[in-house]
C-alpha cells in the first residue's frame, strides 16, 4: 500500500465517533460497515506497522500513523485479523475541546455521527 492508497482507503470507509470513551475522542470503522474493503483492511493495518510509530496508551503501546490531520491505529493481532481501525486528531488541543465539549450537558450523541459532526455540534452552540 501507498500513502495515495491509504488515503484513498480512508475517503472510502464511513468513521464514526466512540461516544464510549469520551476521555480520549476517537472515532473508528469496521469491517462490517465495510466488508468489500476487507483486504484494503488488512493492507492499511499493515501499512501503519510498517510506516508508523509507536505511542504508549494507558500501559499499551499501539503502533501509531499520522496521515494529515489525524493519526490511524489498530489493535488487532495477527494483522491478519484487522476488522477495525480507529482515528483522532494530532491537535491534542482539537481533542481537549471536544472531551469538553462531550461531558457538557450542550452535547447530545445521535447514532452514526463522526468527529466532524462533533466539531460541528460544538461550533453551532458557542454560536448561539
Amino acid at each position: 500500500m501507498t500513502f495515495e492508497e491509504a488515503e484513498s482507503y480512508i475517503k472510502q470507509v464511513r468513521w464514526q465517533y466512540a461516544k464510549t470513551y469520551v476521555t480520549a475522542p476517537h472515532e473508528y470503522t469496521c469491517l462490517d460497515w465495510n466488508e468489500d474493503l476487507h483486504a484494503q483492511m488488512v493492507d492499511f493495518a499493515y501499512f501503519i506497522k510498517i510506516n508508523g510509530y509507536t505511542e504508549i496508551f494507558g500501559k499499551k503501546a499501539f503502533r501509531v500513523l499520522k496521515i494529515g490531520e489525524m493519526k490511524y491505529w489498530t489493535m488487532d493481532s495477527p494483522l491478519e485479523n484487522t476488522n477495525l481501525v480507529n482515528r483522532t486528531f494530532v491537535d491534542d488541543s482539537r481533542r481537549d475541546k471536544i472531551i469538553n465539549f462531550v461531558q457538557s450537558e450542550n452535547f447530545v450523541h445521535k447514532k452514526g455521527m463522526s468527529l466532524a459532526d462533533v466539531e460541528q455540534r460544538m461550533k453551532e452552540k458557542e454560536n448561539v
